[in-house]
């Protein structure tokens, strides 16, 4: 038994069941004080949602909103609509690997993300003035059109006509909501990816989409030092390197944890509630890009929807016209977040499993549909915003990335082809 109140279980003694991660030796049951939380109540909670539903319609009251509005009475009822599917999703949606802090809080994640994705989904089929105006019914201060700020119209470092502050330019770039972001954001993302080397790779991959697409929108127009400097070396690479050493920290420390009626103190039983909301390993992950052509391609999918869920966060702020610090930014940010926590689990499950037939799971299917439909958006409400076109350069740099690419995974199969022949023979 460890001195804090839990002994190490490892990682392979978890096994894979219907989708759930059950624990062997007669893990699986539960603390006295919170086995409640897990026992089926379904019939019990249709009906107390049955008697909210009663109450919150008027049901047996008509006439108690008959003077009401019709578009109160539509807005309710949309709300109400969204209310019944995630009470569904959280009772019944499939399970995902992850247990904590209990499976159903996942099951609605899950839920909250076919809302997400079936709304997307409505916006697709507007016009784009249409969609813009609907985005009022989210939130008030939107359909209106908004300035974007480009941080690239004058990248001196030292201004010497400026005598109040002749480092203006960077305090103004230091001082910005987005260095913040840059930290939280990595930090979050290396403790979902946990793999340093495919983290560099999309750190720089996405600065190099911001000057890939900076003719299209001015917030991508950076200064060179701003780009390199603070964002590459400052901010992602301390987001990465504190997610990392989180990750290393609690590196295999799987633990079975000793129940909270068990725990001898209030700091032990405030610890081990604490507890129940980290992930029940913190193993990092093993992609192995170059295990062979294949893996390689999985690998380069992953990189390619993660970069383009970042890029679509921009493009719909400005089809859209949604200021950055508005709070729908950030509850989109937040689903992601927590949807893209269950989908790399599944996805790196996915790539270890052996089986000759094997599917991806759930959230994998959901998240990649979400960022294809998001993806549709911004291509169609994008037309006519943009009356810059790529520059030459850029597209003789992507066609010679990709002929590259494409040769050097030839290559590879052709070697890997001739050294199967060679063990035959």
């Amino acid at each position: 038994m460890e001195s804090n109140g839990h002994r190490r279980v490892k990682r392979g003694d978890y096994v894979n069941e219907n989708g759930n991660l059950h624990l062997p030796n007669g893990d699986d049951e539960h603390d006295p004080w919170t086995a409640w939380a897990y026992k089926p109540r379904t019939i019990t909670l249709l009906l107390i949602g049955a008697c909210f539903l009663i109450w919150a319609s008027g049901a047996l009251d008509p006439e108690r909103d008959a003077s009401g509005d019709l578009v109160t009475s539509v807005k309710r009822g949309v709300w109400a609509m969204i209310a019944v599917f995630l009470a569904y999703c959280l009772l019944q949606a499939p399970s995902t690997v992850l247990i904590r802090p209990h499976p159903a809080i996942w099951r609605l994640v899950h839920g909250m993300a076919v809302v997400y994705l079936v709304a997307l989904t409505f916006l697709l089929f507007q016009k784009r003035d249409d969609a813009r105006q609907f985005m009022k019914y989210l939130h008030p201060d939107l359909g209106v059109e908004l300035p974007e700020r480009s941080y690239g119209a004058d990248c001196r470092i030292y201004l010497a006509d400026n005598p109040t502050s002749r480092f203006k330019n960077v305090y103004e770039t230091l001082f910005d909501e987005f260095v913040l972001a840059h930290i939280i954001g990595w930090w979050g993302k290396a403790i979902l990816i946990r793999n340093q080397p495919l983290l560099w790779v999309l750190s720089i991959g996405f600065e190099m989409m911001e000057l890939t697409f900076r003719h299209m929108l001015p917030n991508f127009n950076e200064c060179w030092w701003d780009s390199i400097i603070l964002d590459i070396l400052i901010c992602n690479w301390f987001g990465i390197w504190a997610g990392m050493h989180t990750v290393r920290y609690f590196d295999g420390k799987t633990y079975k944890w000793v129940g909270l009626s068990r725990q001898p103190n209030i700091i032990g039983k405030v610890k081990r509630t604490l507890g129940q909301f980290t992930p029940a390993y913190w193993d990092k992950d093993e992609w192995h890009p170059l295990l062979g052509p294949w893996r390689f391609i999985q690998v380069l999918s992953l990189c390619i929807v993660f970069l383009t869920v970042e890029l679509n966060t921009f493009f719909l702020k400005f089809s859209l016209w949604i200021p950055p610090r508005n709070s729908v930014v950030i509850y989109r940010l937040i689903l992601w977040w927590l949807l893209a926590i269950p989908t790399i689990r599944e996805y790196n499950s996915y790539l270890q499993d052996r089986k000759p037939v094997k599917k991806v799971g759930a959230y994998c299917w959901l998240s990649l549909a979400i960022c294809i439909v998001e993806l549709l958006i911004c291509i169609k409400f994008g037309h006519g915003l943009y009356p810059k076109s790529m520059p030459l350069w850029l597209v003789m740099f992507w066609s010679s990335v990709g002929v590259a690419i494409l040769s050097f995974l030839l290559f590879w199969t052709w070697q890997i082809h001739q050294s199967l022949a060679k063990k035959r023979q």
